[in-house]
């Protein structure tokens, strides 16, 4: 029987788990020997939260979570906001690992970065290395600057185009020594992959301890 490599993923803000292992099904289908695992954030929410009409449809009748408690939010510590979570993410990994990588999704990838952060500065030991970070919709944290660290583990950036945290998400591949960036035109989503993209995660997948960093996309500018 076939161990497959397991992924830990972090959901969006006011979903769940279950809808981001829907968002996840083409990586499913196309990333046989990787399992997504997908985790429920620890705060419950009630429903009166704002989102997009199809998503609050499909979540109709369903408990959402988030992953910040920001009610927590005391004397300017910011571990106060991210401790039930990146407790609570911890724990599984040692208990349950090894696991291959981390993949966080909008406000999920705020606990992937936290983590990422402290494996980079020595607080946090998983007993293993993971291989990778995977970051879609991401962006940085805002955290003081003496907090700032560049993590040596190789990191899976997608980026949209489209994606009101564009910007931001750009900002957090510097805090990566190798990250490998794929760009797509969509907006603020878990994206359809092209062939060609694919293809692309999958030589990631088979080797992300490579140098990523010259490989790099860049997109050309548009001519004024």
């Amino acid at each position: 029987m076939e161990v497959k490599q397991k992924v830990l993923c972090f959901h969006g803000f006011g979903t769940n788990s279950e809808m981001l292992s829907y968002q996840l099904r083409q990586f499913k289908k196309e990333f046989k020997d990787i399992d997504f695992i997908t985790l429920n954030g620890p705060i419950p929410l009630n429903r009166n939260v704002i989102m997009d009409e199809s998503i609050a449809k499909m979540l109709e009748n369903q408990n959402i979570y988030s992953w910040l408690n920001f009610m927590q939010f005391k004397n300017n510590d910011i571990d106060s906001i991210f401790s039930p979570a990146l407790e609570e993410v911890v724990k599984i990994l040692k208990e349950q690992g090894p696991f291959f990588g981390v993949m966080g999704f909008s406000q999920g990838s705020a606990i992937a970065v936290r983590l990422a952060s402290k494996i980079a500065a020595g607080e946090i030991d998983l007993g293993y290395d993971l291989k990778c970070f995977i970051f879609v919709s991401a962006q940085a944290n805002h955290i003081p600057e003496t907090k700032q660290f560049l993590c040596r583990i190789p990191s899976l950036h997608l980026i949209g185009f489209n994606d009101f945290v564009v910007d931001r998400s750009m900002g957090l591949v510097v805090q990566f020594l190798n990250p490998y960036v794929i760009y797509h035109n969509q907006g603020h989503k878990v994206p359809t992959l092209t062939y060609e993209q694919v293809k692309d995660l999958k030589r990631f997948f088979e080797n992300p301890l490579q140098d990523w960093s010259k490989t790099v996309y860049v997109p050309k500018l548009a001519k004024l």
